[in-house]
């Protein structure tokens, strides 16, 4: 069973996802008594429900209160201003921690959603009998496409990517409702489930039969719910309109349709069953006039044609875009795509030409021409800039401060972590020149249970059960070679070993990339290694910060960009793996971090000016909402455009004693919990 229910203390409730090794505890004002519920019991799908007795529920963090009334919208609490009873009645309520997504039903009772204490409070007047109810987040490809490497026959699959979105209405822009496109696997013939047909949307995307195209317009595919087919000329057709696309300048004019379509998508939806207003809302309405309800109403095609007539600039600056992925040409790399999709990625194919990685001289060079042996390493490249925080590399040799995905990694990433035990880390300190376990701090998160283990100068033998063990997270602190992972008797070559038991890995010791595709390939879903020498002391600041990062919930891509803002050289990292893979789920749902730069050369300074920077990824991707509650800042659609907003001495004050979140200040990383006003004075 994925959900599971249990008291703790008498009057608490803990939620256990299983699939997502997610947990948290809900409580109440008395002695409770579970009993199993039907799921039938919600308008809205959750995995299981039970049924307890309460006038007053906590939820573990601040989020906002929704409350249905026959399957609709009649209130939202989102700060104290709108907190206010509603009439007796029956209300299903969403206030999801984190964890799950998270639903009560009331009977026959008045209720109010309130804020106490950084956290979500609903009453009930009278108590009554509360139905809970509990969705695990977790998704995956619904079935598998066969094709070929004929073009023709990876239009026909890249076709059916748009038969996952679980609505054709502007709401897909809400990433919950975009489901994971179906896999795809080559082989001697096409093959599409019945399941997986595309769908009738009227909307055809014209490309030449050739990779490259191909590639690049499959994100605007899926979520135009768009069949591929041949053309001269990349052109996009719906209900009569039609927008041609520069075959020079392919990649970019498809990302700009595709954040457009997607912009005018999350502002139409408004007048649609969650009528959320938010910052993006406000400002379009100020560049153009749109008519939202007959907007909403319109088949896709229609609305996607009249989408084509409103100016490019109503809709430009107004989201940041969080992935791009570079995507060589190649038939074997079509595999991929789904699971960039699935993330809305932009996709450049043929990548922009990468440039060799200039490195420091190899230390193994010299014993090699001795005599000494090793595999063949691999091309490390620098590939093109692009302007989002993620950036992923799907082609020959490992990239440089940017992710390097496989199929494989993008699986695991589904089955990682798993289980019902504590998320397992392990931190290995196999030299004694950084040996420094307090600097690590795994273990914070407020809602997920840790259990870490310290080990040191781990001999051969001992590393190599660490490796076959299961483990979760491995945090290894030491020394690397080409020829393997150096221990006090010797190195360890983690490319002969046949499997691993880890699940996803920071190797932070030099040259680590070749050990750590290595653990990549024989099971692990992902991970930060280095690709050249890296000193002891940025090694041990950059261990420092990454654990502090991954443990508030940023996802792997989201750590190299935080690093990079710290002024940090990142230039010798990367991620082997799912560039979205996360340790942790943020109490506030996607990955955050403030930023404060403070000019204390100002007196009596009483308000502080700040940047929180969101790393979108799974669940929590593109197009969510997203409410920030110190200070309060409005309603934004989730993406990765910073949000600025000024503390008073006041909201930071409150900041501070609120659940862990990464900070930025004056360029140094460090935790809120760990801040004062002190930090902020002259």
């Amino acid at each position: 069973m994925t959900i599971q229910f249990a008291t703790v203390d008498g009057r608490s409730l803990r939620v256990r996802d299983t699939t997502e090794s997610e947990q948290f505890t809900l409580r109440a004002d008395r002695e409770l008594a579970p009993e199993e519920a039907s799921v039938d019991e919600f308008t809205s799908p959750v995995d299981a429900a039970v049924a307890i007795d309460a006038g007053e529920l906590h939820f573990p963090v601040y989020r906002p209160a929704v409350f249905l009334e026959d399957g609709e919208v009649v209130h939202r609490t989102e700060d104290g201003g709108s907190s206010e009873w509603l009439d007796s009645g029956t209300y299903e309520i969403d206030a999801s921690p984190p964890g799950a997504k998270t639903y009560v039903k009331v009977h026959d009772a008045a209720v109010r959603g309130r804020f106490e204490d950084d956290h979500t409070v609903l009453d009930i007047d009278p108590a009554a009998r509360l139905v809970v109810g509990v969705r695990s987040h977790h998704e995956r490809p619904a079935a598998t496409v066969r094709t070929t490497e004929d073009p023709r026959d990876v239009m026909a699959a890249v076709s059916t990517f748009g038969s996952a979105l679980k609505t054709q209405s502007p709401d897909r822009s809400w990433p919950t409702l975009r489901g994971h496109p179906p896999a795809i696997e080559l082989g001697t013939s096409l093959a599409v489930p019945d399941a997986v047909a595309p769908p009738e949307t009227g909307v055809t995307i014209e490309v030449p039969p050739e990779y490259g195209p191909i590639f690049t317009v499959a994100p605007l595919a899926y979520y135009l719910g768009a069949t591929v087919e041949p053309g001269a000329e990349p052109r996009l057709r719906a209900a009569g309109a039609t927008r041609e696309f520069d075959p020079d300048a392919l990649a970019s004019e498809v990302a700009a349709c595709l954040e457009h379509c997607f912009v005018l998508d999350g502002v139409v939806r408004t007048v649609g069953v969650y009528p959320f207003r938010h910052e993006q809302a406000e400002q379009l309405e100020k560049r153009v006039d749109l008519d939202h309800e007959a907007l909403f109403d319109r088949p896709l095609d229609e609305r996607t044609a009249a989408y084509l007539d409103v100016p490019r600039s109503a809709t430009t600056g107004l989201v940041g875009w969080h992935l791009t992925a570079d995507v060589a040409p190649e038939p074997r790399y079509a595999t991929s795509l789904p699971y960039l999709v699935d993330e809305l990625a932009i996709v450049r194919s043929p990548p922009p030409t990468p440039e060799p990685a200039q490195r420091a001289p190899d230390p193994d060079a010299l014993a090699r021409s001795l005599g000494q042996t090793t595999e063949a390493t691999a091309d490390v490249v620098v590939p093109d800039p692009v302007d989002t925080p993620g950036h992923a590399w799907v082609g020959e040799g490992f990239a440089v401060e940017a992710a390097n995905p496989t199929v494989g990694s993008f699986r695991r990433g589904f089955e990682w972590p798993s289980g019902d035990a504590p998320l397992d880390v392990h931190v290995v300190y196999n030299d004694q020149r950084i040996d420094a376990p307090d600097e690590l701090a795994y273990g914070n998160h407020p809602t997920a249970e840790t259990n870490v283990r310290v080990s040191h100068s781990l001999t051969t033998a001992e590393l190599q059960e660490a490796l076959l063990s299961e483990t979760d997270f491995l945090h290894f602190v030491g020394h690397v070679t080409e020829r393997g992972m150096v221990c006090p008797d010797g190195e360890l070559d983690v490319r002969t070993l046949p499997t691993t038991g880890v699940g996803a890995f920071f190797l932070n010791g030099c040259r680590s990339y070749e050990q750590g595709f290595a653990l990549l390939t024989a099971g692990a879903a992902g991970g930060i290694v280095t690709v050249d020498d890296v000193d002891d002391e940025n090694a041990g600041r950059i261990g420092q910060q990454a654990t502090m990062l991954l443990d508030t919930g940023v996802p792997l891509y989201g750590v190299l960009d935080t690093l990079d803002r710290t002024g940090t050289d990142t230039s010798r990292y990367t991620v082997l793996g799912d560039p979205m893979l996360t340790l942790r789920r943020s109490t506030s749902s996607f990955g955050l971090v403030n930023s404060f730069d403070v000019d204390r050369g100002t007196a009596s300074v009483d308000s502080f000016p700040s940047t929180a920077y969101a790393y979108p990824s799974g669940e929590n991707s593109l197009g969510g909402h997203m409410t920030l509650h110190h200070p309060e800042t409005g309603n934004h659609l989730l993406s990765a455009r910073g949000v600025s907003a000024d503390f008073s001495r006041e909201q930071l004050a409150l900041h501070f004693e609120e659940d862990t979140v990464a900070t930025l200040l004056d360029g140094s990383l460090v935790l809120n919990t760990d801040l004062s006003l002190d930090d902020f004075d002259a």
